[in-house]
């Protein structure tokens, strides 16, 4: 019986491990990064995200182990750069994640840009693209029109608010799919939770896609 227990745990161990396991960013999964004909957002745009989504890799992968990095890019650029005033801001985070305005550039973005996108890499693919906190983060700033998750593989997703965007509505559904897995608050409870999030998200305003 003891030795069956053991077995277990270390079956545990194992999964815990496989999900867990960091991928390392290569050069092929930068050039990987797709251009994106994003809602929304207008297509003069779409390059520059697919640039900067490119960057957030590169970053990671030379100055950061691969771990997690955001980056905060104001849509107001060309105002910006005629004042002389920085419209990038980059921060790196932890293996585990990454608080996109611990950089006083994106702070600053945030705080002051009429139309703001942050752009995240989540290195663990076996996870949801969107994770609850990069949910809160985009319901939480006015400023933030879209958010955009690039994998360490390359992979593209992203959510956008759109002209019917009810910041009201969306923080209830927030809460409601917070609270339908509150008996889960494991790692898989919270996915399921930001699953049912962007599975309903376009009845609040915001579309939703992955690549």
């Amino acid at each position: 019986m003891k030795h069956h227990k053991n077995k277990e745990n270390l079956n545990d161990l194992g999964m815990a491990k496989k999900r867990d396991h960091k991928i390392m960013i290569t050069d092929a999964a930068i050039r990987k990064v797709p251009r994106v004909k994003y809602k929304n957002i207008p297509e003069s745009q779409y390059s520059t995200i697919q640039e900067l989504a490119r960057n957030v890799l590169r970053i990671s992968k030379n100055e950061n182990n691969s771990n997690e990095v955001a980056i905060t890019y104001g849509m107001d650029s060309v105002d910006r750069i005629q004042k002389g005033e920085e419209y990038i801001g980059v921060a790196l985070g932890s293996e585990h994640g990454v608080d996109p305005i611990s950089n006083t550039t994106a702070y600053h973005l945030v705080s002051s840009a009429e139309e703001c996108i942050v752009i995240v890499l989540h290195n663990h693919p076996s996870l949801s693209d969107f994770s609850l906190s990069d949910v809160q983060f985009l319901l939480q700033y006015a400023s933030v029109k879209m958010m955009v998750v690039v994998t360490n593989l390359g992979s593209i997703s992203y959510l956008v608010k759109g002209k019917g965007y009810a910041y009201d509505k969306a923080v209830a559904l927030f809460n409601e799919a917070v609270g339908s897995n509150n008996e889960a608050k494991d790692l898989k409870g919270l996915q399921k939770a930001a699953d049912r999030f962007l599975k309903n998200c376009n009845m609040v305003g915001i579309d939703y896609d992955n690549r």
